[in-house]
């Protein structure tokens, strides 16, 4: 009896049920496929050891540093000047003149007369003084003479003390003489003073308005020729190139500023970063209002330039950093992938490929950085800028992974 075609008609079969199977497989494969979650995309950073600086920021402006106010030194008809703001002076140059007025001119003539007669009666004071010198050690040896003469009992008591009470006469002279001296001393520098600025009339009756120092002129407070009277404001000129730094704080912001704190300077106009230090700190706040309308209490820190740039000027602006901490090599998390929960800060870290989330301890912050004191170790990888959809246990794979 033949069986062959019964063998063939199983294999056929078993065939085709395995076909089948794989398809099932197949399709349960991508039904298990299509249903698992998929990774979340998520921008993601390393905790890793970096220079952190912790900073106040703020705008501010620069000015000259200890500028001169020149005032005019007499009244008179001022001059009309060809100086400019910008223009640089020398040391003792002329700024401008003022012509004297008349009046001023005999007020002048009987100022020099009263200087002479107070120098005439200090010369007399002088000799006065001399004479009582003399006087005075002249009597001071008689009456030592007359001690002598005393102890070895060749003079009475009354003799003696006759001399004694002419040395006393002496010495009280010669302090009258010394009072008198230091009285026209005295008169001799009031006449002086009184003279000041007419002594620097020329033989026109023109009194130069001179630079107490080499530098710039920033203002120029009277630009026309009229009359003016003795200390007005002519002429504002900085201390050469010197520049400070003005940035008003927040006083929350600036009791942790100390003087000599770094300052980085920028948005002055150059592309390179200024190094300056903190010179002082105004010891009291003022109060402005915010553009919102804000009282605000502020006080102005002072800074200097580590090194003099010639093209920031007076009234530039700037915007300062105030380095208040630096720590060369400190363990840093971005704060942008920090947040507050429970009372404390947390992150997202990254953990098999799921966000974890996971309390920090943080440090002194700065804008980009805060310290990591515990809950993360280096080289670990955080979510930065974690949206609602990020939670515990969520897949994630990094945008950016390094």
């Amino acid at each position: 009896m033949n069986n062959t075609p019964k063998t063939t008609s199983t294999h056929s079969r078993l065939g085709r049920w395995w076909w089948s199977l794989l398809l099932l497989l197949g399709v349960a494969l991508l039904i298990v496929l299509a249903l698992r979650p998929q990774p979340m995309t998520v921008d993601t950073a390393l905790i890793e050891r970096r220079e952190l600086l912790v900073t106040v920021q703020e705008q501010g402006r620069a000015r000259a540093r200890e500028p001169f106010i020149v005032a005019a030194p007499v009244g008179g008809q001022l001059l009309r000047t060809v100086l400019i703001e910008g223009d640089r002076v020398l040391a003792g140059q002329a700024l401008s003149s003022i012509a004297v007025a008349p009046e001023n001119q005999r007020t002048e003539a009987v100022l020099r007369a009263t200087l002479v007669a107070v120098q005439a009666r200090g010369t007399a004071a002088e000799a006065g003084m001399s004479e009582a010198q003399g006087a005075l050690q002249l009597a001071q040896q008689e009456a030592q003479r007359r001690e002598q003469l005393f102890a070895q009992r060749l003079i009475g008591q009354e003799e003696r003390d006759i001399y004694l009470q002419s040395a006393a006469v002496a010495q009280t002279r010669l302090r009258a003489a010394q009072a008198s001296l230091d009285a026209a001393h005295a008169e001799i520098d009031s006449a002086n003073a009184q003279l000041i600025g007419f002594s620097d009339a020329g033989p026109e009756g023109l009194v130069p308005v001179l630079a107490p120092t080499a530098g710039i002129v920033q203002h120029v407070f009277e630009k026309n020729e009229r009359v003016v009277p003795a200390g007005t404001p002519l002429f504002q000129i900085s201390r050469g190139d010197a520049m400070e730094l003005v940035v008003d704080l927040l006083t929350q912001e600036a009791v942790q500023v100390t003087p000599g704190d770094r300052m980085l300077i920028s948005g002055w106009g150059g592309t390179e970063t200024l190094e300056a230090r903190v010179r002082y700190i105004e010891p009291e706040a003022f109060t402005k209002f915010s553009a919102l309308g804000v009282e605000e209490q502020r006080v102005n820190v002072i800074g200097e330039l580590l090194e003099s740039n010639p093209a920031l000027r007076a009234e530039y602006r700037i915007e300062a950093a105030i380095v208040t901490s630096e720590q060369p090599s400190a363990l840093t998390v971005p704060t942008s992938a920090m947040f507050r929960r429970d009372s404390g800060w947390h992150v997202f870290v990254i953990e098999d490929d799921m966000a974890r989330l996971r309390a920090v301890d943080a440090g002194e912050r700065s804008a980009e950085y805060a310290e990591v004191l515990g809950g993360l170790q280096e080289g670990e990888r955080v979510v930065i800028f974690p949206s609602d959809a990020v939670a515990d246990g969520v897949l994630v794979q990094s945008r950016n992974q390094d």
